[in-house]
């Protein structure tokens, strides 16, 4: 038996960390953020003899993953004391630079950055026994993060705009008073003067004067400021750089952010702002079952990191026409469609459908003949002017989990409508990349000349959904009007083959159903399949592409 010894360190929260940002520089700053965190604990072990088998390439910073498996003894106290380190030197940062540019009376809130800089993240390390396997080692992983290891601060005063559960951070911050002796209206005002003092220092486009944000949120933004980023940068040579060479990546990627982000870049890109009125499309996506892959292939686990980090790190450099990609830590990726200014086009909803057409073939498999280990599942959501942007965010992580659900391998569609509501179509790749959308023909038959008016569709679907022709057992209805406006398609949707796929089938290898996963339409304690259940999903199925459709590429 081999006496080797396995490690395995997270951190959080992560997703909530990214989804609490209101402007595209919160998202920059967030990624960045918790990249660094993990560079920094990679270092740290390889300096420590250890050997780091994911995330590979650790020299490529943005979209490190936070998950981090080290072949070797690294201890947990000196993991965390890292951790700590690095986010103190961002935190030190910041605060020092508002107290050095900013004038106010920061004696109060001193306390409460201290706070932030001490319980901001949740740690988890475990160690297996030697011998055990990097699959086992990662099981006792999730198992210890169930037991959470978390410190809650209690918090004086309003609370953030953007999170509503955090405290605005102002110089007031942390005063100690009689709560009998609280005065709302005098915290507004220092609050709005402090904002108005940094907007003045900074910019509109980095902050609004109305915006009231917590200490994390303040920082996200900050680090991504120039004058605020060359101060970073010195603090990080002073407490990392042992070895300067190799701290290099860390700083050139801070530096290409700042200068991503100059105001020019990004500003119409500010959706909190009351007079942008153009529409957005966001999508999030995620390998499917690596997770599972690497259980059945632990050996695989450093090669498979590093083919998903230069994928990244590929499809992070690869330009949008209209857009961009807002991060890719290996198969976890996060990116947006807007009008870009200069490039004298208005983003058409359609330009994005035609774009995922082909994104498994040109963009997860890169146009190389060679597939990847496994599928991919994506969530795009078209959002309509004014929804602010932590609810897209939160959408988007709702629709690939809608992806995800309905079978792996495909694509969600979601409108979303300024009220909250919300339409979705879920369809798999294979299918999306047969131009079935495209495809669509209108009820003249005209072959020369075939239109594209979504408007009819709907509207019949409108009518049947009002006259109850779809309840029950309304197949064949829905089967009919697919025909009239996809005749070349409906062999495939009446194909029982093709509607679902096989509980544990590799879907790298064979299609995904239509509908997903048979076992989702399995009858209640029975391994036969409900065929109503399994009409009804398809009726649905057509509905939601009528609907879908109708916005998304009505021309």
């Amino acid at each position: 038996m081999s006496n080797q010894i396995y490690t395995v360190i997270t951190f959080a929260p992560v997703q909530g960390f990214i989804e609490k940002s209101r402007k595209l520089r919160d998202l920059y700053g967030s990624s960045y953020l918790l990249s660094y965190l993990s560079w920094v604990i990679c270092n740290s072990a390889k300096q420590y003899g250890c050997q780091v088998v994911s995330p590979a390439l650790a020299n490529i910073t943005q979209g490190m993953p936070n998950q981090i498996i080290i072949e070797g003894n690294f201890p947990e106290n000196e993991a965390k004391s890292v951790l700590l380190t690095a986010w103190e030197c961002v935190t030190e940062t910041c605060r020092l630079w508002i107290e050095d540019n900013i004038p106010g009376d920061y004696k109060a809130w001193k306390r409460s950055w201290g706070l932030w800089t001490k319980y901001a993240w949740e740690f988890f390390w475990v160690q297996g026994n030697p011998g055990d396997s990097i699959s086992k080692v990662r099981e006792k992983l999730n198992e210890k993060k169930r037991g959470r290891d978390w410190t809650g601060i209690n918090w004086q005063g309003e609370s953030s705009t953007l999170s509503g559960v955090d405290a605005i951070a102002y110089p007031k911050l942390g005063q100690i008073s009689d709560p009998r002796q609280y005065n709302y209206q005098q915290e507004k005002k220092d609050v709005t003067s402090f904002c108005i003092a940094l907007s003045k220092k900074l910019g509109e486009s980095f902050i609004d004067t109305k915006e009231e944000l917590s200490v994390p949120e303040l920082i996200k933004r900050m680090i991504t400021y120039d004058s605020v980023t060359k101060k970073l940068i010195e603090n990080f040579r002073d407490k990392f750089g042992k070895d300067k060479a190799n701290i290099e990546p860390l700083i050139e990627e801070i530096q290409q952010i700042s200068n991503d982000l100059q105001p020019s870049s990004f500003k119409d890109l500010n959706r909190h702002k009351e007079n942008n009125s153009n529409p957005q499309g966001w999508f999030q996506g995620d390998g499917d079952q690596a997770g599972e892959y690497l259980k059945k292939y632990p050996e695989k686990t450093h090669d498979f990191s590093e083919e998903m980090r230069n994928w990244g790190k590929w499809f992070k450099n690869k330009p949008l026409k209209m857009g961009r990609v807002i991060y890719a830590g290996g198969d976890d990726f996060l990116g947006v469609f807007y009008d870009k200014e200069g490039s004298g086009e208005k983003l058409e909803s359609r330009y994005c459908v035609d774009w995922f057409r082909d994104f498994k073939t040109k963009i997860w498999y890169e146009n190389k003949a060679t597939q990847k280990k496994i599928t991919v599942s994506v969530g795009f959501v078209w959002a309509f002017a004014g929804i602010p942007q932590r609810d897209v965010l939160q959408h988007c992580r709702e629709a690939e989990k809608s992806a995800k659900n309905n079978g792996r391998d495909r694509i969600a569609f979601r409108i979303l409508f300024n009220n909250g509501n919300h339409l979705e179509w879920v369809c798999p790749w294979w299918l999306l990349e047969t131009d079935l959308l495209s495809s669509y023909r209108d009820r003249d038959k005209n072959e020369s000349k075939p239109k594209q008016n979504w408007t009819h569709i709907y509207n019949d679907v409108a009518v049947l959904e009002s006259r109850h022709a779809f309840d029950d057992d309304g197949l064949d209805v829905a089967l009919g009007l697919f025909e009239i406006y996809f005749p070349k398609h409906i062999h495939i949707i009446k194909d029982k083959h093709k509607q679902l796929h096989s509980t544990g089938a590799d879907l790298t290898k064979t299609y995904s159903g239509i509908l997903g996963d048979e076992l989702k339409y399995y009858k209640e304690d029975s391994q036969e399949l409900d065929q109503t259940k399994v009409n009804k999903a398809l009726t649905n199925w057509i509905i939601n592409l009528a609907k879908v459709g109708f916005h998304l590429c009505q021309q």
